[in-house]
């Protein structure tokens, strides 16, 4: 059986990780171009880069748990189990960060719709 290379491993990655950094850019975009709360946008800035850092940690991931395998012969299904707990804790803050931020865009977008608008028309003098 041949050895495949390591950058095999990571080439699913790449899109995934080019979508989350897609995300941090109009996050940023949506940050610098907001002029009342900026709630929504830093939030969804938080979650997308979450993501993308756990994206390039995944790429990683194999590397350092058989560098750890190698300093640990005994651990490595705790070293392993550690590992991918803490990546399952970030990804669900950064999906919770996304979620809230959705949450307050629309809310804000519904109570701009929800208020009156009001039509200045000139008095009739008399």
């Amino acid at each position: 059986m041949a050895r495949v290379p390591g950058f095999v491993n990571v080439l699913p990655l790449f899109p995934v990780l080019l979508a989350h950094l897609a995300g941090v850019v109009v996050a940023i975009i949506l940050l610098v171009r907001s002029e009342g709360r900026r709630t929504p946008a830093t939030l969804a800035l938080l979650g997308f880069a979450l993501l993308s850092a756990l994206d390039l940690a995944k790429a990683a991931q194999g590397p350092l748990i058989g560098l750890l395998s190698r300093r640990t012969a005994t651990g490595i299904r705790l070293v392993t189990a550690g590992v991918g707990c803490c990546y399952s804790v970030f990804d669900v803050t950064a999906v919770l960060c996304l979620i809230i931020a959705i949450w307050q865009a629309m809310r804000r977008h519904s109570a701009r719709k929800a208020e009156p608008r009001t039509m200045s028309t000139p008095r009739a003098e008399g």
